[in-house]
C-alpha cells in the first residue's frame, strides 16, 4: 500500500481520530497506482502495524465505513470505474492510464497528504497543475451542458493574453459592456479570480442569460479559494446588466455535511470530484486525447 497519510490519518484509542475521506482516498490510490488488490484485512493489518489503531476491531470499524462509502463513490459514476468492491475486497479493473480523469483528480488529492513526497516522485508542479485541472473541468462541463459555452480565462505560461483583453471578450461573448477596469483592479492583473466562464446564450443573442463565473482550485489550499473570483468586482469590471453566479470546482471529494457548507458559501454551481467525473456514466472516453496525453505525462 501506499504510505499511510501524513495528514488526516491520525492515532485513535477510544475513537476514531482520522477523517473518512482520507481513508477511503488513501485505499482507492493504493489499489489504482500500487497493488491493484486490496482486502479489507490488509488495509486493517498496514493501519494496526503502522500503530493508528492498537487493535483490528476499531480498525476495521473504520474500513467497513470506507468500503461502504467507496460503494457510494462508485454508484456516481456509473460503470466506468476502476474499480470493483464486494465485502471484503477492493480490485483493480483498469489501469491508470485508462482512466486519466479518474487518476487525475485522486493524484490531485494525494498529494495534499503527501506534500512532500508527491512532490519528489512526481515533479509536482502546482502551476502545470492548476491548468490542467482548468481542461478537465472545461471538457467535463461541456459534455454534461451540451447547449452551454465555456472560455478559460485564468492565467498561465500557456495563457498570457493581457487582462483588458479578457475582459473585453467575455462582455463580448455575454453582449455586455466593460466597466471600469483600472479602477477595480490592480495593474498586474491577471484573471481577477476567474478561471472559467460558463454561460448559456440564447438566438437572439441578447442579456438576461445565465452565467457563472467559476474558480477552478486544485491546490491544498482550495478552501482559502471558496470566495472567488468575487462578483462586488466583477460587477465593475463588466457593467452586467444583470450580475451572474459564482461556480466553483475542485478534485477534492467531500463528505456530505461539508459539501452543503461549502455550496453555501459558493451560493452557486459546485462541482467535486464526482460532479466531474460524473460524465463517465454515460461517455466512458470524455476526456481529449490531448488532455489524456498531458495528464499521463504528469503522473508518469
Amino acid at each position: 500500500m501506499l504510505a499511510i497519510p501524513t495528514r488526516g490519518i491520525s492515532r485513535s484509542i477510544n475513537e476514531h481520530n482520522s477523517d473518512l475521506y482520507t481513508m477511503c482516498d488513501w485505499i482507492e490510490g493504493s489499489v489504482l497506482f500500487v497493488d491493484n488488490e486490496l482486502s479489507s484485512a490488509d488495509v486493517v493489518e498496514t493501519l494496526v502495524e503502522g500503530n493508528i489503531y492498537g487493535d483490528s476491531d476499531m480498525g476495521f470499524q473504520m474500513v467497513s465505513s470506507a468500503w461502504t462509502e467507496i460503494r457510494r463513490r462508485q454508484s456516481w459514476i456509473g460503470n466506468n470505474t476502476p474499480f470493483t468492491i464486494n465485502a471484503n475486497r477492493i480490485n483493480k479493473t483498469q489501469k491508470w492510464q485508462n482512466v486519466p480523469d479518474y487518476s487525475f483528480c485522486l493524484i490531485t488529492s494525494l498529494a495534499a497528504l503527501y506534500p512532500f513526497e508527491l512532490e519528489q516522485v512526481s515533479g509536482h508542479n502546482y502551476t502545470e497543475q492548476g491548468v490542467l485541472f482548468e481542461e478537465l473541468i472545461k471538457e467535463s462541463l461541456e459534455h454534461q451542458f451540451k447547449d452551454w459555452q465555456f472560455y478559460l480565462t485564468g492565467w498561465s505560461r500557456k495563457r498570457t493574453t493581457q487582462f483588458a483583453k479578457k475582459v473585453a471578450e467575455i462582455a463580448t461573448r455575454l453582449q455586455e459592456k466593460v466597466g471600469d477596469i483600472a479602477r477595480w483592479t490592480s495593474r498586474n492583473e491577471n484573471d481577477a479570480g476567474l478561471d472559467l466562464l460558463c454561460y448559456r446564450p440564447f438566438i437572439d443573442n441578447r442579456v438576461g442569460i445565465p452565467v457563472y463565473l467559476m474558480q477552478c482550485a486544485s491546490g491544498k489550499n482550495w478552501e482559502e479559494k471558496l470566495h472567488e473570483p468575487k462578483l462586488e468586482i466583477w460587477k465593475h469590471i463588466i457593467d452586467f446588466a444583470c450580475c451572474p453566479k459564482k461556480a466553483f470546482s475542485t478534485p477534492f471529494a467531500m463528505e456530505d455535511r461539508k459539501f452543503l457548507r461549502v455550496c453555501a458559501i459558493v451560493d452557486g454551481l459546485l462541482m467535486d470530484r464526482y460532479r466531474i467525473l460524473g460524465v463517465s456514466g454515460y461517455n466512458k472516453n470524455w476526456v481529449s486525447t490531448t488532455l489524456a496525453s498531458a495528464i499521463s505525462k504528469k503522473l508518469v
